[in-house]
Formats: C-alpha cells, structure tokens, sequence
C-alpha cells in the first residue's frame, strides 16, 4: 500500500479548488452570466447576493479538495498520471454538473440550453482543474528513491 504524501495533496487540493473556482467564476460570472440572470428573473428572484456567491465559491473549494483526495485514493489501483486525474474527473462531474442541472431543467427552473451549457463548461472546469493538482501531487518517496509501501 502506498503511503500519501499527505503534505503534497493538500497542496495539490488546494490548487485543485483554486482553479476550479476560478474556472467556475469565469463560467457562470461572464460565459453564462445572462443566462443565470434570466432564470432568476422568470422565478421573480432577486440577483445573486454576495452570501450566495460565497457559498458557490465555498462549494467550488471543497468539491476541488475532494477531487484531488479522491484522485490520490484512486492512484494505487488506476495508476498515477493524467487518465486517472480524468477519470476521477469524470465521476465528479457526472454527480456534480448533470446531477445538479437535469433536475432543475426538468422542472423548468432553468433553460435545458443552459444547463446543458453548464455541463460542457463543467466538464472543462473539473477536468483542467483535476490534471493540474495531479501534476502537482506526488507519493512519499524513501531514501532509496523508491515509492515507499507499508504492508497491511
């Protein structure tokens, strides 16, 4: 069994939640901005307050430090590198994009085009993100230079 670098992956998270929370800032902040607005109007809902999008920006941070925890428990049975970052990547987009969005373009409180917008954007967001903390994470590496093991 591995053993984590535990350092590393608290950097490599909090790279993960930075960019990911930029991305998502720049997605639904600019790119789907007017979108957003629309939908808000048709509920006869105020814009968003800045307790919301601190909560948004919140929520950004901790699905990117769970990301990057999850990539790192993932690493000793997918392997280290790229295609295991999007893979992990790909399960916390299908929970946390389409999951959120289907139900609310379902029940109309949103458009579909913007939720499926939404989604494209967030496959970008998770996936960027996710390739950046991994290139960043590294396993605790003993004296020899070897990956060190614990058994179990």
């Amino acid at each position: 069994m591995h053993k984590i670098n535990n350092g590393r992956m608290i950097l490599a998270g909090i790279v993960t939640a930075v960019i990911l929370t930029i991305l998502s800032d720049i997605d639904n902040g600019l790119l789907l901005a007017q979108g957003w607005a629309d939908a808000l109007k048709a509920l006869n809902l105020p814009a968003l307050s800045t307790k919301a999008i601190i909560a948004f920006n919140v929520a950004s941070v901790v699905a990117g430090l769970l990301s990057l925890w999850l990539y790192v428990a993932a690493r000793p049975r997918l392997g280290a590198g790229p295609k295991t970052a999007l893979t992990i990547a790909g399960v916390v987009w299908v929970f946390g994009w389409p999951m959120a969005m289907l139900p609310m373009a379902a029940m109309h409180v949103i458009s579909k085009s913007l939720a499926t917008k939404a989604c494209l954007l967030g496959i970008l967001e998770i996936g960027i993100s996710m390739l950046a903390g991994a290139a960043i994470y590294k396993e605790e590496t003993t004296a020899s230079g070897k990956v060190s093991t614990a058994t179990a």
